[in-house]
């Protein structure tokens, strides 16, 4: 299946984290509950910025970027 060409810009980023955490990603990843890595990571990071806390910092909502929403 071709990938499907993305609306918005994207950017590349690296980060370290602990082997037991990218087990576990890993393991989510086998068991088909996400494609990739990536598509964890975006999951968690759109699920985190839901968090009024983090709304109240950024001053913003999640209507105001409409790629936050998913994919």
């Amino acid at each position: 299946m071709p990938r499907r060409k993305s609306k918005v810009p994207l950017e590349r980023v690296s980060l370290r984290l602990p082997s037991e955490l990218i087990m576990r990603i890993d393991r989510l990843v086998e068991k088909g509950l996400f494609k990739s890595r990536s598509q964890l990571v975006k999951h968690a990071l759109r699920e985190m910025l839901k968090e009024p806390r983090f709304q109240e910092v950024l001053n913003e909502k999640e209507d105001d970027f409409p790629t936050l929403r998913g994919r």
